[in-house]
């Protein structure tokens, strides 16, 4: 599903997860929220060294002082794994103290490895049929100037939590959703040599003038597999693209003739898509992730783009 958010249709209290940035549109959930006061947030702080970031936390914990507890947790995008780890007491014990509350997922500046451990996290601990899950474009992506989001690539693992490297009994069926981020997207597949690849294009993208963007940034390697592989996938609604993995990998009742990996280099709703695909999975794909050298922070993104409703309980 996806949404214009509407917060009159949030229940009352509840507990909000989100996280600062140095994008300015981890603030759009405290501007849109109207009347809505959640009892409690969680406000996720990544580790890097980035004024633009400390700026918009101060923000944050300004806008939710008045009619919230907040806990500020840490996490070291370097030492996923121990940080993940050691954030899981504290979201224990609260989510014990709201278990009769909703939780709303704010995913926006999430990294989408933090992101993915995140959506794992919660539905292991019973919040599935409690959630909502909001996201925030931005206006724009600096890559408008034609910059890669991100430079080199530092390695490719799976991500923790999910089912490990497939096995070599069977072919490799490798599917990619392509970002503004070439180099790690053409990494992966240098990598993992698969027998069969399937590249996925964000259409609709969040804008109709952004048509095309992903194949530029993405040239070289649609040329390398070649045009034959491309597949389409909203930008923004992860029950469709859960529709587009089910086409392309099969049913999630079935076992597949190939071992399949999943690498989300797409956009973030669509990295919930492959979630919502691999949670049900009785063969489920390993989801990767290609780690960059570097991100290009000084060109990433820029303003506030719509706000949007993902995901709500049945």
């Amino acid at each position: 599903m996806k949404d214009l958010l509407n917060t009159k249709a949030f229940p009352t209290g509840g507990l909000l997860i989100t996280c600062s940035s140095h994008e300015d549109r981890c603030l759009a959930m405290s501007m849109r929220r109207d009347n809505w006061k959640p009892k409690h947030v969680v406000l996720f702080h990544y580790d890097d060294k980035n004024p633009r970031r400390e700026i918009n936390h101060r923000r944050l914990l300004t806008a939710y002082a008045a009619g919230s507890d907040i806990t500020e947790l840490s996490f070291k995008e370097k030492d996923a794994v121990s940080s993940f780890r050691n954030n899981g007491h504290p979201l224990k014990d609260l989510l014990n103290e709201y278990r009769h509350d909703y939780v709303v997922f704010d995913m926006t500046v999430f990294t989408k490895r933090h992101l993915l451990m995140m959506l794992n996290w919660l539905d292991d601990f019973g919040c599935w049929d409690k959630l909502y899950v909001v996201y925030t474009e931005p206006e724009d992506y600096d890559a408008a100037s034609y910059l890669p989001l991100s430079f080199g690539i530092s390695g490719i693992e799976q991500i923790p939590g999910f089912s490990g490297t497939a096995d070599s009994s069977r072919p490799l069926h490798l599917m990619i959703f392509l970002g503004y981020e070439g180099e790690r997207a053409l990494a992966t597949y240098d990598q993992l040599q698969p027998i069969k690849t399937t590249l996925v294009i964000p259409d609709p993208p969040f804008r109709p003038e952004w048509t095309g963007r992903t194949e530029f940034f993405n040239e070289d390697l649609i040329i390398r597999v070649g045009k034959h592989s491309l597949t389409l996938a909203d930008a923004i609604d992860p029950e469709l693209v859960c529709g587009t993995i089910r086409q392309v990998f099969g049913d999630e009742a079935d076992r597949s003739d190939h071992a399949k990996i999943l690498c989300p280099l797409g956009t973030k709703p669509q990295a919930f898509g492959a979630y919502i695909y691999t949670r049900k999975a009785v063969d489920p794909p390993a989801l990767i992730y290609a780690g960059p050298l570097r991100h290009n922070e000084r060109f990433y993104s820029h303003g506030i783009g719509s706000t949007w409703l993902l995901f709500k309980p049945k």
